[in-house]
């Protein structure tokens, strides 16, 4: 067997070999070749358009899962918290109604005492920001001045009774001088007998009530009021209440002791009543 025809065949596949490796090379060269603004490669690219729309489905799938769970839990925490609002207004609910029927008792009381609202009068808060201990029956300071409208001999309450009357104004502040002060005066009543009587400090926790007639019938725990005749409380607030009553033969008026309505030895919070003389005249026309 000769050797010539069968150079010649490798002779002529090895061109075909040649030129196929030749191709494969620069096939390879193209899929690896890169894009110099996106540094992608051909192969990559091509990959990428073929898988993109199952990547796309796939990332839909996952994020409507995702989003399901997320959903659920901020409804779960918006059920919570619809939860907790609810016993909020529950709460709120059985306040305002225990708010309302202690202020219609209350309104009922002052009906039938016949005693006036202090919503009736113009009226600012005022905390009390300073008390001199030498004096501590006698004065204290409160946060409210001419800038607020406060003057001289403006009343000073709360919603319990009275507590005394303006004697010095600045601008951001006021003195008060205390009922329980000995040179205070208040023209008071009995609010059952409408027995008049002055009103005068003891230098403490109390006051007492002065000429009254030894002839009348006072009796512990009476209400007192004020006449509106001082020209600076208005009539018909409360005082306090009758907590000793003496009576001596040979003395022509009862020694009666009141406990006033407030504990001013505590008080933090006061009322500052915005009328003047004037305007207790005003009220005495209009009230019983």
């Amino acid at each position: 067997m000769s050797s010539t025809p069968v150079k010649e065949k490798l002779k002529d596949k090895s061109h075909w070999v040649l030129a196929a490796l030749l191709l494969s090379q620069l096939f390879l060269m193209t899929l690896t070749a890169r894009n110099t603004e996106t540094n992608q490669s051909l192969l990559g690219k091509w990959v990428m358009t073929i898988f993109a729309p199952v990547v796309k489905v796939g990332d839909g799938v996952l994020s409507k899962v995702t989003g399901t769970f997320t959903g659920w839990g901020e409804l779960r925490r918006a059920r919570d918290e619809n939860i907790e609002l609810k016993n909020q207004v529950e709460q709120l609910t059985t306040q305002l109604n225990e708010t309302r029927e202690k202020a219609a008792q209350y309104d009922a009381l002052r009906v039938q005492y016949g005693l006036p609202s202090l919503s009736g009068y113009r009226q600012i808060a005022a905390n009390v920001i300073a008390r001199n201990t030498s004096l501590w029956f006698k004065r204290l300071t409160i946060d409210r001045g001419t800038l607020d409208g406060v003057k001289k001999d403006m009343p000073i309450v709360t919603n319990a009774g009275i507590i005394g009357r303006v004697i010095n104004v600045g601008a951001n502040f006021a003195q008060v001088q205390i009922i329980t002060d000995s040179n205070a005066g208040v023209g008071v009543m009995i609010q059952s007998t409408r027995q008049p009587g002055e009103l005068k400090g003891l230098n403490n926790s109390r006051c007492e009530i002065k000429n009254i007639p030894s002839t009348e019938e006072i009796a512990e725990n009476e209400i007192v009021v004020t006449t509106g005749l001082d020209r600076i409380y208005p009539k018909g607030l409360v005082v306090g209440t009758t907590e000793h009553v003496e009576n001596d033969a040979n003395a022509p008026y009862k020694k009666i002791i009141v406990r006033p309505a407030v504990q001013i030895d505590r008080v933090e919070a006061v009322i500052v009543l915005l009328i003047e003389q004037k305007d207790i005249k005003f009220e005495e026309n209009l009230r019983p």
